[in-house]
C-alpha cells in the first residue's frame, strides 16, 4: 500500500487525495492548525457533468497532521505538494525535507521557476513533476442563484478535462509508482518526457489571458471586444518564446499557430461547453489566486531578461494590473 502525504487540503489536494485513496493508498494531510478540525470531518466532492454536479463523493483522510515532528514519526512513500506557487517559498519546505525521509516528492506548481526551487531543496532524482488535468473549485460558486439545482451542494466540484491525461515526469525509478497510484484510482494518467515544459507552455498562454480577463471585470464578452485581448495574446506569445528558450526546445505547431484569431474563436466555445458558469468560476478562482498570477507574470519577465527575450507586452500587462484583483461583477 502506498502511504501518501498531501501538503495542503485545498480543492486540488482534495481531488488528488480522493483518487489516491480510491486506488488503495493510505492518504493523510499536512495543514495549518486552523484547518485541522474541518479536515477531520472529511471531504465531499462532486464531479461536474453537463447536466450539473454528480452525486456526493465522500472520503475521509487516514490522518491530519499539523506538526513537523509528527510527520517525522511516520514513513512516507509519496509527498504531494498541492499548495500554490506563492506558498511554496519559505523555510517550511526545508523542515518538510528533514522529516519525510526518502519519500518521492510530487510537485504540481505551475510557475516557471518552481521546479528549480524544489530541486534545490530535494534531490532532483526524488522529484516527480505533475500537470493538473482538472478544474476544481469550492461549490457553490458565490454567484449561483438559490434556485439552482446545485445551490445546496457544498464541498469541492471538479471537472476532468477531456482527452487531457494527468502527466507526470521524473526518474524511471520514481515516476511509474506515482502513475500507478493514480491509475489505480481510475484517473487518466500518462508518463511525459518533461511535464514541467508542458505545464509552462499552458501557463504561458493562460496567465496573460487571465490577467486580461481581470482587467475586463471577468467578462468574456467585454474581453473579446477590448484591446486587452490583443495585449494578452502578444504577452502570451512572448511567454511562449521564453519557455522555449528556457527549456532549449522549439515551439510545437500549436504554439506557433497561437494567435488573436484562434483565441477569439475559442472564448465563446469554452464558455458554451463549460458545465459551470465560466465567468463565475474564473472570477471566484482567479481572484483567490491573484498573487500567483502576478508572481507568474513577473517570473516570465525576469526569465525573459535573463534569456535576452522580449518582454515588452508582458511588462505592459503586469503594469496594468492593480495591486488587488478587480472584483466588479461581470455584466
Amino acid at each position: 500500500m502506498v502511504t501518501a502525504l498531501i501538503v495542503g487540503a485545498g480543492a486540488v489536494g482534495q481531488v488528488y487525495g480522493h483518487y489516491l485513496q480510491r486506488g488503495g493508498a493510505s492518504v493523510s494531510y499536512f495543514v495549518k492548525e486552523q484547518y485541522k478540525e474541518e479536515c477531520e470531518q472529511g471531504f465531499t466532492l462532486y464531479r461536474c457533468r453537463r447536466s450539473g454536479l454528480g452525486e456526493a463523493e465522500r472520503f475521509q483522510a487516514d490522518a491530519i497532521f499539523t506538526d513537523f515532528a509528527e510527520l517525522g514519526e511516520q514513513q512516507w512513500d509519496q509527498v504531494w505538494l498541492t499548495v500554490p506557487s506563492t506558498a511554496l517559498r519559505g523555510d517550511w519546505l526545508l523542515q518538510l525535507r528533514d522529516v519525510v525521509g526518502d519519500a518521492t516528492i510530487v510537485m504540481l506548481q505551475p510557475d516557471l521557476d518552481d521546479r528549480d526551487y524544489i530541486m534545490n531543496v530535494f534531490p532532483p532524482e526524488r522529484v516527480v513533476c505533475g500537470v493538473v488535468n482538472f478544474i476544481c473549485y469550492q461549490t457553490p460558486l458565490p454567484d449561483l442563484p438559490d434556485y439552482h439545482q446545485d445551490a445546496d451542494k457544498r464541498g469541492v466540484a471538479y471537472l476532468l478535462l477531456p482527452m487531457m491525461p494527468a502527466e507526470f515526469s521524473g526518474s524511471p525509478e520514481r515516476v511509474p509508482l506515482v502513475v500507478e497510484a493514480m491509475a489505480s484510482g481510475r484517473l487518466n494518467v500518462k508518463i511525459e518526457k518533461d511535464a514541467s515544459r508542458a505545464y509552462a507552455d499552458r501557463s504561458a498562454w493562460m496567465i496573460p489571458l487571465v490577467a486580461s480577463l481581470e482587467l475586463e471585470h471577468w467578462s468574456f464578452h467585454k474581453l473579446q471586444l477590448s484591446s486587452s485581448l490583443n495585449l494578452a495574446v502578444d504577452a502570451a506569445k512572448e511567454a511562449l518564446h521564453i519557455v522555449a528558450a528556457k527549456f532549449g526546445k522549439r515551439q510545437n505547431w500549436t504554439e506557433r499557430l497561437f494567435s488573436l484569431f484562434w483565441v477569439k474563436m475559442a472564448l465563446p466555445v469554452m464558455r458554451f461547453l463549460s458545465p459551470m458558469d465560466a465567468e463565475s468560476f474564473v472570477k471566484f478562482h482567479f481572484v483567490k489566486t491573484a498573487p500567483q498570477t502576478r508572481m507568474m507574470l513577473k517570473t516570465f519577465i525576469d526569465e525573459g531578461h535573463k534569456l535576452g527575450q522580449p518582454t515588452l507586452h508582458l511588462e505592459e500587462l503586469l503594469d496594468k494590473l492593480p495591486e488587488e484583483p478587480v472584483l466588479k461583477k461581470a455584466a
